[in-house]
């Protein structure tokens, strides 16, 4: 039986993985969504399986990523069934996650109200619970969000912004005092502070963080056109331009997460184009695209089969070309990749080539496994780069195509068998495929002839069978090849040749592809 996350594990997960990495902004569905985005949404959604993501480290349901998923594929468009599949594992097991049995837990709670109303739930019984009441029971006299727990008290900022985004939506008496109290959260500098408490809603400019302030932003959007929630969205603005990196476009987050990554940038992102800074917004995605698995970056590493997924940091991506992406970095993948999705349908290609498959050609016969194999790969843009990659690993070779778009690789067979090459172009959905038929250089075949003794200039047969079916086929005998032709569909050969007037013992040859797949039959001429 799966486990979800209880009230203890979310504190413990908030401390090791820095608070960065536990929001994601929802935006309204794009239908013109950019092939990265739909790359992303593929394979996060992929990892969702029975409608939840499942934490196998440590073994349970993460219903708050979950939850980032299903905000994020709304978000985007195109993944109504996935989303149908998140809502109902929720209803399902909504106690686990928002609290039972006196438990109740406050961010969780208005998370829970955001995702079913993107989902177009019925939030008045929604797993048998009211989540508007229920959310509202969770603001007190103050405004401010807080859990009734044996565990704590662990209401923040994410949690305050959600119960925003929910209760404004759902038209709440409790909204406005919400929003006030988020709002007292804004830093002297317009960034938001993530933690607050019972007694001090003041905050330092050295208590903003990315992530709170990007969330915050998004949850006060739906109010624009109130004087509070307009200056307030301002100071945010001018707050995340200052932290974005001129040369780079990134971001950091918060503590534990100082350094540029891909899930900050991305909740930043998206808040900065819902603002209208589609300029910033284009110039962080693009920040986040280059740590995007293409079948092109990953080609000849760990991470073939991973296409889509999006890298924490250059550290994260490093280590998976190596390892893959293992039981114990999944959960930090699937973290980048959530805000990843809604933030690069601001990515604007700055070079963009045609999303077409090009002409992958390999020889037609057979190729002897670890021979020479020349390729060629036509429909490529001039000078652009490719790599050729065969499913077990065994060729694995980058170069650049010709001022005419052509790619003519060198490449050496892989392991025997019917091995599928493909070659893939730099940009995402670039790709060709050829097969080789590629055959073992150690066989031995079974060679016989029809007698054992023949008189000198006399005829005899020799037959072989073990080849490939249709192999090409050279038959030698006195020094020379005697017969050049192709073996059966059955991998059979036979063939009738005179002697000579030598006498003494006899052996013909029949060998297929390369000398070392060969069969050999011994006879005898007599006079």
């Amino acid at each position: 039986m799966k486990k979800s996350l209880r009230r203890g594990l979310v504190a413990t997960a908030a401390t090791a993985l820095g608070a960065g990495l536990l929001a994601v902004p929802a935006a309204q569905a794009d239908t013109s969504r950019t092939p990265q985005t739909v790359n992303a949404a593929d394979w996060l959604s992929g990892q969702v399986v029975d409608g939840v993501l499942y934490n196998e480290q440590f073994d349970f349901v993460d219903w708050g990523l979950t939850l980032d998923t299903l905000l994020a594929l709304d978000a985007v468009g195109g993944y109504n069934a996935k989303v149908a599949d998140i809502a109902d594992a929720l209803a399902d097991d909504l106690g686990s996650y928002i609290g039972t049995g006196g438990e109740s837990y406050a961010g969780s709670t208005a998370k829970a109200l955001v995702a079913v109303q993107a989902a177009d739930r019925n939030t008045a019984d929604f797993g048998g619970t009211d989540l508007v009441a229920a959310t509202e029971a969770r603001v007190d006299g103050t405004g401010r969000l807080a859990d009734e727990s044996a565990f704590g008290n662990f209401a923040n900022v994410f949690g305050q912004a959600f119960a925003v985004k929910g209760l404004h939506a759902a038209e709440s008496g409790e909204a406005a005092s919400a929003t006030a109290f988020l709002l007292q959260q804004q830093c002297a500098d317009g960034g938001f502070r993530l933690d607050f408490t019972a007694t001090d809603t003041s905050c330092s400019g050295d208590d903003a963080q990315t992530d709170s302030t990007a969330i915050a932003v998004d949850a006060l959007l739906p109010q624009r056109g109130t004087q509070a929630v307009d200056t307030a969205l301002d100071e945010a603005e001018a707050w995340l331009s200052g932290q974005q990196d001129a040369s780079t476009g990134a971001f950091a987050g918060g503590p534990g997460t100082e350094t540029a990554n891909t899930n900050s940038t991305a909740v930043a992102a998206v808040a900065l184009e819902k603002l209208g800074d589609a300029d910033r917004a284009a110039k962080a995605a693009a920040w986040i695209a280059e740590r995007q698995v293409t079948a092109y970056s990953a080609c000849g590493t760990e991470l073939d089969g991973q296409f889509g997924a999006v890298g924490y940091d250059d550290a994260a991506i490093a280590t998976a070309e190596d390892d893959g992406i293992e039981v114990e970095t999944v959960d930090q993948w699937r973290r980048a990749t959530a805000p990843a999705i809604t933030a690069l349908q601001s990515y604007d290609d700055p070079s963009p080539r045609p999303k077409a498959t090009f002409t992958v050609t390999a020889p037609s016969g057979y190729v002897a496994a670890g021979a020479p194999v020349a390729l060629t790969a036509s429909g490529l843009a001039p000078g652009e780069r490719y790599c050729v990659y065969s499913v077990d690993g065994s060729i694995a070779k980058a170069g650049k195509a010709n001022a005419s778009g052509v790619a003519t690789i060198s490449a050496t067979a892989p392991s025997p068998g019917v091995r599928p090459v493909y070659v893939y172009g730099e940009r995402d959905a670039r790709q060709g495929e050829a097969s080789l038929r590629v055959l073992t250089t150690t066989k031995r075949f079974v060679a016989t002839t029809n007698v054992k003794t023949v008189k000198r200039n006399g005829r005899i047969r020799v037959s072989a069978r073990g080849l490939a079916p249709s192999e090409p086929v050279r038959i030698g005998y006195g020094g020379t090849y005697i017969k050049t032709a192709n073996a059966r569909t059955d991998g059979t050969i036979d063939y009738t040749f005179g002697v000579g007037s030598s006498t003494g013992k006899k052996n013909v040859y029949v060998r297929g592809i390369v000398n070392t797949r060969q069969g050999i039959a011994s006879f005898t001429v007599v006079k």
